[in-house]
């Protein structure tokens, strides 16, 4: 299914995570496109709260790669940015996530192949304006 979707505020966006979240299992994997701004760790933060985390407490991996939280079922937050065209997910132990029964979210997901991975969600985020959005969510 692909839905597109206009966001116009913050508020859009909390929608938007509450959908994605309720598609979520262990193993789902999230990747995220799009450019610099264009949302991808705020949405990230939203979704991570439909589960349970607070989401002050969720940061963007760049430097680190990944950050775990303790939502249920668990989260695998991943920043590829530095990583670009080199990212490996068999480096990264992305599988060995999934096998824990984590879901992960991938930002810069461009820099993998989506095959890599059985239950994905797509969502594709470009900017419009300053505060607009467009969504486009496939799964």
């Amino acid at each position: 299914m692909k839905k597109e979707l206009v966001l116009k505020d913050l508020e859009d966006t909390k929608q938007l995570a509450k959908q994605v979240a309720k598609l979520v299992n262990p193993g789902t994997v999230i990747l995220l496109y799009g450019d610099l701004g264009s949302g991808k760790t705020t949405l990230t933060k939203f979704i991570a709260k439909e589960l349970g985390e607070k989401p002050e407490n969720v940061s963007s991996p760049t430097f680190s790669i990944i950050h775990e939280y303790n939502t249920t079922p668990p989260l695998a937050h991943v920043d590829l940015y530095r990583l670009g065209q080199n990212a490996d997910v068999f480096e990264l132990g992305l599988y060995e996530y999934i096998d824990r029964g984590f879901f992960i979210i991938i930002e810069w997901a461009e820099y993998i192949s989506e095959k890599d991975f059985d239950n994905v969600i797509k969502i594709s985020l470009k900017i419009l304006s300053n505060e607009e959005r467009m969504a486009t969510l496939e799964y």
